[in-house]
């Protein structure tokens, strides 16, 4: 039976690039992978299917109620398998619940068999976790959940949310999710994105630096693999492809309350501040107006120029 696996992540996190690189990365060492998008912009899998046009299946499914989902299933050099569900009508509907009604039809057509499928992985859009977003988890269609974050602050706090939503919809129910934290560069990002995986009660699957070559290669619409196997972000991909296919224990997450989250987060504001004031021989002020005094006051060399 294929493992299902989702992506969640706020806009801008690299969700999308995450999932493409690992679905690559799990292609490479033998696995049968579908990577299916849930973006209305097509966008989950254009790295792997490049300027190749594909269907989306949402949108025909809601014309006619009965679709072929092998008509909307794109193959890809790579060896990834790629499927684009679509959009839906402004204002109208919910997106995320069509997770539920194409995994559906990927069982009930004989798709999962005859792909021999290996890996489902859903590249989730949204950050706002609503009922629908969280439905196919609620229901039992994933059997792990991958958070991807930055350093950004309003990264975490959309990665806390979401298990908020989880929390509250799966009650006492245990899943594995992990978080994956990218642009991770700096030790104090590592610490603290450590220090809120473990007191949420959840696992890290990596931490994955900038890469300029990765950067770059989605840039110029590849996986890194496909731009240069060889390259030192590949090798990094294709270990964290071997982390996701290790087993990984459920359980349930115990996210901050939004006041202890805001507490957490100052507190790491603080502190990313001193470090960066550190960096510039700076030291950290009692007060934001001796903060700002001590940014404007001008250096010996330019006093010098007064006198």
């Amino acid at each position: 039976m294929a493992e299902r696996i989702c992506f969640l992540g706020r806009g801008g996190s690299g969700k999308s690039t995450v999932a493409q690189n690992l679905s690559h990365a799990l292609a490479n060492k033998g696995y049968h992978v579908l990577l299916v998008g849930n973006d209305l912009s097509l966008s989950s899998t254009v790295l792997l299917r490049g300027e190749a046009a594909v269907l989306p299946a949402l949108e025909a499914y809601r014309e006619r109620y009965e679709i072929d989902l092998n008509d909307y299933i794109l193959p890809t050099n790579s060896g990834v398998w790629c499927l684009e569900l679509g959009s839906i009508d402004p204002g109208v509907g919910c997106l995320a619940r069509g997770v539920s009604v194409i995994d559906e039809m990927l069982d009930t057509q004989g798709i999962t068999n005859s792909l021999q499928l290996d890996y489902v992985l859903y590249d989730i859009s949204g950050e706002t976790p609503c009922t629908g977003y969280i439905l196919p988890l609620r229901e039992g269609l994933m059997q792990r959940c991958i958070i991807v974050t930055n350093c950004s602050f309003a990264a975490v706090a959309a990665a806390n949310s979401l298990l908020l939503a989880v929390q509250r919809n799966m009650g006492e129910k245990a899943l594995p999710i992990q978080l994956f934290v990218n642009n991770a560069d700096c030790c104090e990002t590592k610490s603290k994105l450590t220090e809120f995986a473990k007191k949420t009660n959840i696992e890290v699957l990596a931490f994955l630096a900038y890469d300029k070559y990765l950067e770059y290669a989605s840039l110029a619409g590849y996986t890194i693999f496909a731009a240069d196997a060889q390259a030192a972000a590949a090798k990094t991909i294709a270990h964290i492809a071997d982390c996701l296919t290790a087993p990984v224990s459920a359980a349930t997450p115990t996210p901050f309350s939004r006041e202890a989250l805001l507490l957490w987060l100052r507190d790491w504001q603080k502190r990313e501040l001193a470090r960066r004031l550190s960096l510039e021989g700076l030291e950290l002020a009692q007060t934001p107006r001796e903060n700002a005094a001590l940014q404007q006051a001008p250096s010996a060399h330019e006093a010098s120029a007064y006198v």
